[in-house]
Protein backbone atom coordinates (compact mmCIF):
# COMPACT_ATOMS: atom_id res chain seq x y z
CA UNK A 1 0.00 0.00 0.00
CA UNK A 2 1.30 3.43 -0.69
CA UNK A 3 0.76 6.89 1.17
CA UNK A 4 0.44 9.86 -0.54
CA UNK A 5 0.11 13.68 0.72
CA UNK A 6 -1.72 16.18 -0.88
CA UNK A 7 -2.37 19.83 0.94
CA UNK A 8 -4.47 22.76 -0.48
CA UNK A 9 -1.84 25.78 0.13
CA UNK A 10 -4.12 28.31 -0.16
CA UNK A 11 -5.12 32.19 1.52
CA UNK A 12 -5.56 32.32 5.08
CA UNK A 13 -9.25 33.57 4.80
CA UNK A 14 -11.72 30.59 5.08
CA UNK A 15 -14.92 30.66 2.98
CA UNK A 16 -15.64 33.02 0.36
CA UNK A 17 -13.78 36.23 0.56
CA UNK A 18 -12.80 38.80 -1.86
CA UNK A 19 -9.41 38.56 -3.61
CA UNK A 20 -8.03 41.70 -1.99
CA UNK A 21 -8.55 40.95 1.24
CA UNK A 22 -6.41 37.67 0.86
CA UNK A 23 -3.08 37.04 2.49
CA UNK A 24 -1.00 33.71 2.87
CA UNK A 25 0.84 34.04 5.74
CA UNK A 26 0.48 30.83 6.48
CA UNK A 27 2.37 29.53 3.62
CA UNK A 28 5.82 30.78 5.67
CA UNK A 29 4.65 27.44 8.32
CA UNK A 30 5.39 25.34 5.58
CA UNK A 31 8.94 24.43 6.28
CA UNK A 32 8.11 23.17 9.26
CA UNK A 33 5.65 20.97 7.99
CA UNK A 34 8.39 19.77 5.38
CA UNK A 35 10.82 18.61 8.17
CA UNK A 36 8.05 16.84 9.63
CA UNK A 37 7.23 15.14 6.10
CA UNK A 38 10.96 14.38 5.31
CA UNK A 39 11.42 12.65 8.77
CA UNK A 40 9.08 9.88 7.35
CA UNK A 41 9.96 10.23 3.60
CA UNK A 42 7.34 11.97 1.94
CA UNK A 43 7.19 14.12 -0.22
CA UNK A 44 3.70 15.93 -0.68
CA UNK A 45 2.04 17.85 -3.24
CA UNK A 46 0.90 21.63 -3.10
CA UNK A 47 -2.04 22.40 -5.02
CA UNK A 48 -1.94 26.48 -4.65
CA UNK A 49 -4.40 28.97 -5.11
CA UNK A 50 -3.86 32.36 -6.94
CA UNK A 51 -3.57 34.49 -3.94
CA UNK A 52 -0.33 31.56 -3.06
CA UNK A 53 1.39 31.77 -6.80
CA UNK A 54 0.72 35.95 -6.47
CA UNK A 55 2.77 36.60 -3.44
CA UNK A 56 6.52 36.57 -4.04
CA UNK A 57 7.49 35.67 -0.78
CA UNK A 58 4.89 32.44 -0.65
CA UNK A 59 6.81 31.86 -4.20
CA UNK A 60 10.04 32.08 -2.84
CA UNK A 61 9.33 29.49 -0.21
CA UNK A 62 7.90 26.94 -2.59
CA UNK A 63 10.58 27.68 -5.11
CA UNK A 64 13.23 26.64 -2.67
CA UNK A 65 11.18 23.42 -1.43
CA UNK A 66 10.28 22.56 -5.10
CA UNK A 67 14.45 22.85 -6.26
CA UNK A 68 15.49 21.34 -3.25
CA UNK A 69 12.85 18.56 -4.62
CA UNK A 70 10.96 18.27 -1.30
CA UNK A 71 7.45 18.76 -2.74
CA UNK A 72 5.04 18.64 -6.22
CA UNK A 73 3.32 21.37 -7.37
CA UNK A 74 -0.25 21.24 -8.67
CA UNK A 75 -3.46 23.54 -8.93
CA UNK A 76 -6.09 24.36 -6.77
CA UNK A 77 -8.58 26.83 -8.25
CA UNK A 78 -10.98 28.81 -5.74
CA UNK A 79 -12.55 30.55 -8.10
CA UNK A 80 -13.55 33.70 -5.83
CA UNK A 81 -10.16 34.64 -6.31
CA UNK A 82 -9.34 33.96 -9.20
CA UNK A 83 -9.26 36.08 -12.38
CA UNK A 84 -11.10 37.41 -14.26
CA UNK A 85 -14.14 38.14 -11.82
CA UNK A 86 -17.22 38.20 -13.84
CA UNK A 87 -19.18 36.24 -11.12
CA UNK A 88 -21.01 37.22 -8.75
CA UNK A 89 -19.63 36.33 -5.18
CA UNK A 90 -21.96 34.05 -3.62
CA UNK A 91 -21.74 30.38 -2.09
CA UNK A 92 -23.03 29.32 -5.10
CA UNK A 93 -20.18 30.72 -7.72
CA UNK A 94 -18.08 29.39 -5.24
CA UNK A 95 -18.65 25.89 -6.74
CA UNK A 96 -16.18 26.22 -9.81
CA UNK A 97 -18.68 23.44 -11.54
CA UNK A 98 -21.28 26.03 -11.36
CA UNK A 99 -19.86 28.67 -13.60
CA UNK A 100 -20.07 28.92 -17.30
CA UNK A 101 -17.84 26.13 -18.99
CA UNK A 102 -15.91 29.44 -20.57
CA UNK A 103 -15.94 30.91 -17.17
CA UNK A 104 -14.43 27.74 -16.00
CA UNK A 105 -11.35 27.76 -18.76
CA UNK A 106 -10.66 31.32 -18.05
CA UNK A 107 -10.12 30.84 -14.68
CA UNK A 108 -7.98 27.92 -14.68
CA UNK A 109 -6.19 29.14 -17.65
CA UNK A 110 -4.80 32.17 -15.67
CA UNK A 111 -3.80 30.21 -12.63
CA UNK A 112 -2.41 27.40 -14.60
CA UNK A 113 0.11 30.33 -16.46
CA UNK A 114 0.75 32.25 -13.13
CA UNK A 115 2.26 28.46 -12.00
CA UNK A 116 4.36 28.13 -14.72
CA UNK A 117 5.52 31.54 -15.47
CA UNK A 118 6.48 31.76 -10.97
CA UNK A 119 8.20 28.20 -10.81
CA UNK A 120 8.71 26.96 -14.82
CA UNK A 121 7.15 24.19 -14.51
CA UNK A 122 4.06 22.68 -15.84
CA UNK A 123 1.76 21.24 -13.68
CA UNK A 124 -0.40 18.13 -13.96
CA UNK A 125 -1.91 17.42 -10.86
CA UNK A 126 -5.69 19.63 -9.93
CA UNK A 127 -8.47 19.95 -6.93
CA UNK A 128 -11.00 22.04 -7.67
CA UNK A 129 -12.34 24.11 -4.55
CA UNK A 130 -14.70 23.31 -1.87
CA UNK A 131 -15.04 20.49 -4.20
CA UNK A 132 -16.39 21.67 -6.80
CA UNK A 133 -15.43 19.12 -9.75
CA UNK A 134 -17.58 18.04 -12.67
CA UNK A 135 -17.57 16.24 -16.37
CA UNK A 136 -16.93 19.70 -17.33
CA UNK A 137 -14.37 20.98 -14.95
CA UNK A 138 -12.61 17.40 -15.92
CA UNK A 139 -12.72 18.25 -19.74
CA UNK A 140 -11.33 22.14 -19.02
CA UNK A 141 -8.15 20.74 -17.39
CA UNK A 142 -7.49 17.99 -19.50
CA UNK A 143 -7.56 21.17 -22.25
CA UNK A 144 -4.82 22.53 -20.15
CA UNK A 145 -2.64 19.57 -19.96
CA UNK A 146 -3.42 18.23 -16.43
CA UNK A 147 -3.40 14.21 -16.13
CA UNK A 148 -4.22 14.31 -12.34
CA UNK A 149 -7.65 15.16 -10.40
CA UNK A 150 -8.21 14.90 -6.50
CA UNK A 151 -11.29 16.45 -6.23
CA UNK A 152 -13.87 13.59 -5.46
CA UNK A 153 -14.44 12.80 -1.71
CA UNK A 154 -15.86 9.42 -1.78
CA UNK A 155 -19.20 8.93 0.32
CA UNK A 156 -20.05 12.75 0.47
CA UNK A 157 -22.41 14.94 -1.25
CA UNK A 158 -21.92 18.97 -0.89
CA UNK A 159 -25.46 19.18 -2.60
CA UNK A 160 -26.73 20.91 0.39
CA UNK A 161 -23.76 23.11 -0.58
CA UNK A 162 -24.90 23.82 -3.59
CA UNK A 163 -22.07 21.50 -5.30
CA UNK A 164 -21.44 17.51 -6.69
CA UNK A 165 -22.98 14.59 -5.56
CA UNK A 166 -19.78 12.09 -5.03
CA UNK A 167 -21.93 9.75 -2.25
CA UNK A 168 -21.79 6.81 -5.10
CA UNK A 169 -18.09 6.97 -5.67
CA UNK A 170 -15.35 4.86 -3.54
CA UNK A 171 -12.15 5.68 -2.70
CA UNK A 172 -10.57 3.26 -5.51
CA UNK A 173 -8.71 5.43 -8.47
CA UNK A 174 -9.77 5.18 -11.95
CA UNK A 175 -9.67 6.76 -14.88
CA UNK A 176 -11.77 9.32 -17.06
CA UNK A 177 -11.36 8.48 -20.59
CA UNK A 178 -12.52 10.77 -23.77
CA UNK A 179 -13.83 9.43 -26.95
CA UNK A 180 -12.47 10.77 -30.17
CA UNK A 181 -14.21 14.33 -30.78
CA UNK A 182 -13.35 17.40 -32.95
CA UNK A 183 -11.99 18.89 -30.24
CA UNK A 184 -8.59 17.55 -29.81
CA UNK A 185 -10.00 15.11 -26.37
CA UNK A 186 -9.00 11.92 -28.69
CA UNK A 187 -6.52 10.12 -27.47
CA UNK A 188 -6.55 11.61 -23.49
CA UNK A 189 -7.26 10.58 -20.33
CA UNK A 190 -7.66 11.98 -16.71
CA UNK A 191 -6.44 9.60 -13.54
CA UNK A 192 -8.78 10.12 -10.71
CA UNK A 193 -6.93 9.97 -6.90
CA UNK A 194 -9.85 10.78 -4.97
CA UNK A 195 -9.36 11.86 -1.04
CA UNK A 196 -9.75 8.92 1.13
CA UNK A 197 -12.94 8.43 3.22
CA UNK A 198 -14.15 5.83 4.28
CA UNK A 199 -16.47 3.23 7.23
CA UNK A 200 -14.51 1.89 10.28
CA UNK A 201 -16.71 -1.02 9.68
CA UNK A 202 -18.11 -3.15 7.37
CA UNK A 203 -17.87 -3.71 3.32
CA UNK A 204 -17.35 0.46 2.43
CA UNK A 205 -20.07 0.04 -0.51
CA UNK A 206 -22.32 -1.82 1.55
CA UNK A 207 -22.27 1.06 4.22
CA UNK A 208 -22.52 3.47 1.67
CA UNK A 209 -25.99 1.91 0.17
CA UNK A 210 -27.39 1.75 4.11
CA UNK A 211 -26.32 5.08 4.58
CA UNK A 212 -28.46 6.12 1.40
CA UNK A 213 -31.20 4.18 2.34
CA UNK A 214 -31.57 5.64 5.95
CA UNK A 215 -31.07 9.22 3.84
CA UNK A 216 -35.08 8.02 2.49
CA UNK A 217 -38.32 8.47 4.64
CA UNK A 218 -39.17 7.36 7.26
CA UNK A 219 -35.61 6.51 8.58
CA UNK A 220 -34.39 10.50 7.74
CA UNK A 221 -36.81 11.95 10.18
CA UNK A 222 -36.04 9.56 13.31
CA UNK A 223 -32.32 10.73 12.30
CA UNK A 224 -31.91 7.07 12.46
CA UNK A 225 -28.06 7.70 10.32
CA UNK A 226 -26.63 10.12 12.92
CA UNK A 227 -27.48 8.05 15.76
CA UNK A 228 -25.38 5.04 13.96
CA UNK A 229 -22.73 6.98 13.27
CA UNK A 230 -22.99 8.11 17.51
CA UNK A 231 -22.68 4.74 18.58
CA UNK A 232 -20.09 4.05 15.87
CA UNK A 233 -21.53 1.73 14.27
CA UNK A 234 -21.72 3.09 10.81
CA UNK A 235 -18.66 5.53 11.15
CA UNK A 236 -17.67 7.60 8.22
CA UNK A 237 -13.81 8.75 8.62
CA UNK A 238 -11.39 11.19 6.28
CA UNK A 239 -7.83 10.66 6.23
CA UNK A 240 -7.25 13.96 7.48
CA UNK A 241 -5.30 15.12 10.80
CA UNK A 242 -7.37 18.20 10.89
CA UNK A 243 -10.63 16.62 11.35
CA UNK A 244 -9.70 12.66 12.86
CA UNK A 245 -7.67 11.06 15.46
CA UNK A 246 -4.50 9.25 14.48
CA UNK A 247 -6.38 5.94 16.28
CA UNK A 248 -9.35 6.32 13.89
CA UNK A 249 -7.08 7.12 10.69
CA UNK A 250 -5.08 4.19 10.98
CA UNK A 251 -8.21 1.98 11.72
CA UNK A 252 -9.52 3.36 8.60
CA UNK A 253 -6.17 2.37 6.50
CA UNK A 254 -6.66 -1.20 8.01
CA UNK A 255 -9.86 -1.62 6.48
CA UNK A 256 -9.13 -0.59 3.49
CA UNK A 257 -6.21 -2.72 3.71
CA UNK A 258 -8.47 -5.66 4.17
CA UNK A 259 -10.45 -4.55 1.46
CA UNK A 260 -7.76 -4.48 -1.19
CA UNK A 261 -7.29 -0.88 -1.90
CA UNK A 262 -3.95 -0.06 -2.59
CA UNK A 263 -3.38 3.91 -2.47
CA UNK A 264 -4.48 6.66 0.67
CA UNK A 265 -4.50 10.16 -0.08
CA UNK A 266 -4.17 11.57 3.07
CA UNK A 267 -5.61 15.70 2.79
CA UNK A 268 -5.40 18.46 4.58
CA UNK A 269 -4.75 22.60 4.21
CA UNK A 270 -1.98 24.43 4.35
CA UNK A 271 -3.75 27.23 7.05
CA UNK A 272 -3.89 24.22 9.25
CA UNK A 273 -0.36 25.15 10.40
CA UNK A 274 -1.15 28.73 11.86
CA UNK A 275 -4.18 29.42 14.44
CA UNK A 276 -7.57 31.45 13.38
CA UNK A 277 -6.88 30.30 9.81
CA UNK A 278 -9.73 27.49 9.13
CA UNK A 279 -11.99 25.95 11.16
CA UNK A 280 -10.02 23.10 12.37
CA UNK A 281 -6.82 24.64 14.26
CA UNK A 282 -7.96 27.84 16.10
CA UNK A 283 -5.68 28.26 18.55
CA UNK A 284 -1.89 27.69 19.40
CA UNK A 285 -2.63 24.47 21.36
CA UNK A 286 -5.07 22.98 17.96
CA UNK A 287 -1.33 23.83 15.77
CA UNK A 288 0.51 21.76 18.03
CA UNK A 289 -2.29 18.97 18.09
CA UNK A 290 -2.96 18.97 14.92
CA UNK A 291 1.32 18.37 13.82
CA UNK A 292 1.08 15.73 16.65
CA UNK A 293 -1.69 14.07 15.07
CA UNK A 294 0.24 14.09 11.74
CA UNK A 295 3.20 12.76 12.75
CA UNK A 296 2.15 10.09 15.28
CA UNK A 297 0.19 8.71 12.07
CA UNK A 298 2.93 8.68 10.33
CA UNK A 299 4.42 6.41 12.76
CA UNK A 300 1.92 4.11 12.53
CA UNK A 301 1.51 3.75 9.26
CA UNK A 302 5.03 3.23 9.10
CA UNK A 303 4.82 0.43 11.39
CA UNK A 304 1.91 -0.91 9.17
CA UNK A 305 4.23 -1.39 6.38
CA UNK A 306 2.89 1.35 4.15
CA UNK A 307 5.34 2.85 1.79
CA UNK A 308 5.14 7.03 1.37
CA UNK A 309 5.08 7.85 -2.68
CA UNK A 310 4.32 10.74 -4.81
CA UNK A 311 1.52 11.94 -6.58
CA UNK A 312 2.81 11.70 -9.84
CA UNK A 313 4.20 8.32 -8.79
CA UNK A 314 0.99 6.93 -7.40
CA UNK A 315 -0.16 8.20 -11.17
CA UNK A 316 1.65 5.30 -12.78
CA UNK A 317 -0.21 2.41 -11.04
CA UNK A 318 -2.81 2.63 -13.59
CA UNK A 319 -6.53 1.57 -12.70
CA UNK A 320 -7.99 -1.83 -14.41
CA UNK A 321 -10.28 -1.31 -16.90
CA UNK A 322 -12.87 -1.84 -14.53
CA UNK A 323 -12.61 1.38 -13.11
CA UNK A 324 -12.07 3.49 -16.10
CA UNK A 325 -15.23 5.69 -17.00
CA UNK A 326 -15.95 7.50 -20.07
CA UNK A 327 -17.42 11.17 -20.63
CA UNK A 328 -20.26 11.20 -23.22
CA UNK A 329 -22.17 13.42 -24.87
CA UNK A 330 -25.91 14.86 -23.80
CA UNK A 331 -28.50 12.06 -23.61
CA UNK A 332 -28.91 9.11 -20.90
CA UNK A 333 -26.19 6.94 -19.42
CA UNK A 334 -25.34 3.28 -20.81
CA UNK A 335 -23.23 0.85 -19.82
CA UNK A 336 -20.44 0.45 -22.66
CA UNK A 337 -18.03 -2.45 -22.63
CA UNK A 338 -15.03 -2.69 -20.03
CA UNK A 339 -16.04 0.97 -18.66
CA UNK A 340 -18.83 3.21 -17.11
CA UNK A 341 -20.01 6.14 -18.36
CA UNK A 342 -20.60 9.22 -17.80
CA UNK A 343 -22.97 12.02 -19.28
CA UNK A 344 -22.59 15.62 -19.22
CA UNK A 345 -26.67 17.07 -18.88
CA UNK A 346 -27.15 20.15 -20.15
CA UNK A 347 -28.27 20.71 -16.24
CA UNK A 348 -24.71 20.00 -15.83
CA UNK A 349 -25.64 18.16 -12.25
CA UNK A 350 -22.95 15.46 -11.41
CA UNK A 351 -24.88 12.43 -12.97
CA UNK A 352 -24.71 9.09 -10.69
CA UNK A 353 -22.04 6.83 -10.46
CA UNK A 354 -22.44 3.13 -12.06
CA UNK A 355 -20.87 0.28 -10.14
CA UNK A 356 -19.77 -2.23 -12.50
CA UNK A 357 -21.49 -5.89 -12.33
Amino acid sequence: MKLIVTVDVEEDQWGVTPSRYATVQNVRRLPTLQKLLHEFGSIPTYLLTYPVVSDPRAVAILREILEGGGCEIGMHCHPWNTPPYEERLNNYNSMLCNLPVTLQFEKLQRLHEAIQNNFEITPIAFRSGRWGFDPEVAKNIVRLGYRIDTSITPYTSWAECDGPDFSRFSPQPYEFTYPPVADGYFGTSLLELPATIGYLHGEFESCARLVRSLGRTPFRQFKVGGILSKLRLLRKVWLSPEMETPVRMIQLVRQMMSQGYEVLNLVFHSTALQKGCNPFVRTETDEQRFLANLHRFLELVKEEGVMCTTLSEAARLRPSPLNRVQIISEGRAERRAGCHVFVTPSNRFWPSYVKPS
